[in-house]
């Protein structure tokens, strides 16, 4: 997928997204209106759509989102990998893309009792932001800086890993769902949140708190490669980005 396909592709599917997301309220009493629901069964109504209309449309955002990235690194030469840690980063996001503007049951549902800001979500976008922006070997664009190549992938590897351990609740929470009750969901999350936070001494650091200062480094590495990239390609003429440094 070209640099400027893939911008477009993207664009759509995040106002899509959006969309859908400030629409679900409106959605939800359409759809609660047309069973004719009574009083007394409109919750469960409600929470059925909620649900299960809020995780299609997630899953759709999502593995669109994720099969363009594929594409478009897969072009560019980067390793797939990248689609790993957007993949951790889209589960991460669960409360703010399950439960956002959505019927209130549906956090309780899937354990979601609290919000925080949607960082790995921000993640994902700066990295679509710098794939849409960066010239890859497929349009000869220069090599990206190593020094600023390395802390981005660093960032991002950390990132990955700290959202992959943040989505272990929601797996746990759809297995319930579909039936295999393996452990109390409830327990999970106890568990995911203490392991979530790290004592120096006297202080406790979270690591969603690490989550915030690894963003910064990576968006400032990709930005920081945009930058040089667009400086070299007014000085030299640009040369292939080899492979081997993804």
């Amino acid at each position: 997928m070209s640099r400027g396909k893939f911008a477009t592709y993207v664009c759509l599917l995040t106002v899509a997204l959006i969309a859908f997301i400030i629409g679900t309220p409106f959605l939800l009493k359409a759809a609660v209106s047309a069973t004719h629901c009574a009083p007394d069964t409109c919750g469960a109504v409600g929470l059925v759509f909620g649900l299960y209309g809020r995780m299609l449309g997630v899953l759709i955002f999502g593995t669109a989102m994720l099969a363009a990235i594929f594409a478009r690194c897969r072009r560019a030469g980067l390793s797939s990998w990248w689609v790993v840690a957007s993949l951790f980063w889209l589960l991460a996001a669960r409360d703010a893309l399950m439960a956002g503007l959505n019927f209130w049951a549906v956090g309780f549902s899937l354990g979601i009792l609290s919000f925080r800001w949607p960082t790995t979500l921000i993640f994902l976008f700066a990295f679509v932001t710098f794939l849409s922006l960066w010239k890859g070997s497929d349009e000869n664009g220069s090599d990206p800086t190593p020094r600023s190549w390395k802390m981005a992938q660093a960032s991002a590897a950390s990132s990955a890993i700290i959202s992959a351990v943040m989505s272990i609740s929601l797996f746990v929470t759809l297995a319930w769902i579909g039936g295999l009750r393996l452990i109390n969901p409830q327990s999970a999350i106890m568990i995911i949140q203490n392991s979530l936070y790290v004592r120096i001494g006297t202080q406790f650091i979270t690591l969603t708190t690490v989550l915030w200062l690894l963003l910064f480094m990576f968006a400032g590495a990709l930005m920081r490669i945009v930058v040089s990239q667009g400086r070299a390609n007014r000085q030299v003429p640009p040369t292939r980005f080899s492979r081997g440094t993804s």
